[in-house]
């Protein structure tokens, strides 16, 4: 691998795992929460470091996107590896490289499902003047016009800000595809597949364990026939044209479609999640400007009383 083959907008959401000869590239949206907790059970990696961020992430489970760091000494990103590092990154060095796509038309609506009308905080606080926005879900209908309208927005504007966040970004470009040397680029519905070969390919290096995927849904609608009328489709196909082409997806309307709408136990379940959301995100934010104003009292005071200070501080976050 070369330096100029790595994906640039991936730099940080990599993991490079060289006991292993192991490279997962994130795909958001693409079951990466799944496959990020999946490496580091088998790392050993205590969940708790994750668990403990004062992010805005809404579960447990997400949390697993935050703190990065934690595992430089195990699974470094590909941009800190040495030109000669990156070159040994070849299939004859017996590395493997892989990523996880998604069928764009269901992934948009993931995305949109789980950002936006859960109202994940980060998201809320980015976009909350958007026309596009949708409201907290009360009904079928109103679900189905408020992913008509979001959809409309971003065909007629392919620019709009929301589109160039990675969660929402055509894959293609998003994950170096065509310029990044992958060994395989598995689709979501090869999950298993996936498990199985990178468990065949650790076993080769030295792994004795069981890789174990984690549950982890964050969109507890399924998408409905009724959401992806000629219409949506022809606006998706045309949005995401890059993706059908170079992926390989044959058809821009999704196969696992559900008919009729919700019942409203489901929709009531919905609404709970968004509004826990706004609940956590303020939360998050009050305990991020709490824990930064103890940090600043901490480097102001004498040694001994930033000491004290920092034990309070640690035994704050426990």
């Amino acid at each position: 691998m070369k330096r100029n083959q790595l994906p640039t907008r991936r730099r940080q959401a990599n993991y490079v795992i060289p006991k292993w000869k192991l490279v997962y590239v994130s795909g958001p949206k693409a079951a990466c929460t799944t496959i990020k907790w999946m490496l580091a059970d088998a790392l050993e990696i205590d969940p708790r470091l994750f668990y403990q961020s004062l992010s805005g992430e809404t579960s447990r489970a997400t949390t697993i996107h935050q703190e990065r760091k934690k595992w430089l000494d195990v699974a470094p990103r590909l941009r800190d590896l040495t030109d000669e590092e990156l070159e040994e990154i070849t299939p004859e060095s017996g590395w493997f490289v892989f990523t996880m796509t998604r069928h764009p038309s269901t992934r948009l609506w993931s995305g949109w499902q789980s950002k936006l009308l859960l109202r994940e905080p980060r998201f809320m606080r980015q976009f909350a003047a958007a026309q596009w926005l949708p409201r907290e879900p009360e009904s079928t209908e109103q679900v189905l016009e408020d992913w008509t309208r979001f959809v409309a927005a971003v065909a007629a504007q392919p620019q709009l800000p929301i589109m160039q966040d990675i969660h929402f970004a055509p894959q293609t470009p998003l994950l170096g595809i065509g310029r990044t040397p992958y060994d395989r680029i598995y689709d979501t519905s090869e999950f298993a597949t996936m498990v199985d070969d990178v468990q065949a390919h650790l076993e080769r290096h030295g792994f004795e364990g069981r890789l174990t995927p984690r549950r982890s849904n964050e969109t507890p609608l399924p998408a409905l026939e009724a959401a992806f009328p000629p219409p949506i489709v022809a606006a998706l196909a045309q949005t995401f044209a890059e993706d059908f082409a170079t992926l390989d997806y044959d058809d821009p309307r999704p196969s696992d479609l559900r008919a009729g709408g919700y019942d409203a136990d489901l929709l009531a379940a919905a609404a709970i999640i968004a509004e826990r959301a706004d609940r956590l995100g303020y939360l998050a934010r009050r305990a991020r400007t709490l824990d930064r104003k103890l940090t600043e009292l901490s480097q102001g005071l004498a040694a001994g009383g930033g000491d004290r200070l920092d034990r309070i501080r640690g035994g704050h976050r426990k």
